[in-house]
């Protein structure tokens, strides 16, 4: 059994990660920002633990729970819609602390406790964006990317001490923002298998990625995205 920190664990993706970690035998840390508290309780037992905060902005103190962690899986992410050039610096900023600034001050509490043990994972949930950009999501696509190349580094520094550092790019995945799409019908006909991913199969990558059989996995990008990018 181990211990992991779920950051956006109110999300789609958050929250089947959660429940696959349950269902696994491990324990969880759910971190999430406007969630209603009370939902998450009822929906997981006392195997999991919350931990709140806004990761568009700094992050100052070091919760004490870093130290009873095996590893992260830092999903929270937040798309940001619209031409580049109208972009304002306040909106560039909160994607870029979300997806990066705050990934890296992440890592950097857990990895000590990491590098004492010799193992561990970090896996970060990225997007296909990240690997071919989208217009409209200029920025967004920016800040994935961002976080493919600290995988990379990541894992290359961290490999000596048996951690783990993946990446998982999703395609376009059901649920909560992609039920709203008006051009889904459309988006759908340019996906090979015509369907969605699921964030239960996001999940199941992650799971994958933790499990002891993986240990020699690490610095990759996993793609699931339905063929839409090959």
């Amino acid at each position: 059994m181990a211990n992991f920190l779920v950051t956006g664990g109110s999300g789609d993706i958050g929250r089947a990660v959660i429940d696959a970690l349950l269902a696994a035998g491990h324990t969880a840390v759910c971190h999430y920002h406007h969630a209603d508290l009370a939902v998450l309780t009822a929906r997981w037992d006392d195997r999991v633990t919350y931990w709140q905060a806004d990761l568009t902005a700094g992050l100052a103190v070091r919760p004490d729970f870093f130290e009873q962690l095996d590893g992260v899986i830092y999903s929270a992410g937040t798309a940001q819609f619209g031409l580049l050039q109208d972009e304002t610096a306040e909106a560039v900023d909160r994607q870029y602390m979300i997806h990066l600034k705050n990934l890296i001050t992440v890592v950097q509490w857990i990895i000590p406790t990491l590098v004492r043990r010799r193992c561990g994972n970090i896996v970060v949930i990225s997007s296909i964006w990240g690997e071919t950009g989208a217009a409209m999501e200029a920025v967004y696509s920016a800040m994935k990317a961002g976080q493919l190349g600290l995988v990379k580094a990541m894992a290359k520094e961290l490999a000596p001490s048996h951690i783990t550092v993946n990446a998982v790019t999703p395609g376009l995945v059901s649920g909560r923002m992609t039920a709203a799409l008006e051009e889904l019908p459309l988006i759908l006909e340019d996906i090979p298998q015509g369907e969605l991913v699921t964030p239960e199969e996001v999940a199941h990558m992650v799971l994958y990625l933790l499990h002891e059989r993986s240990r020699h996995v690490t610095g990759q990008v996993m793609r699931i995205n339905a063929g839409w990018l090959i």
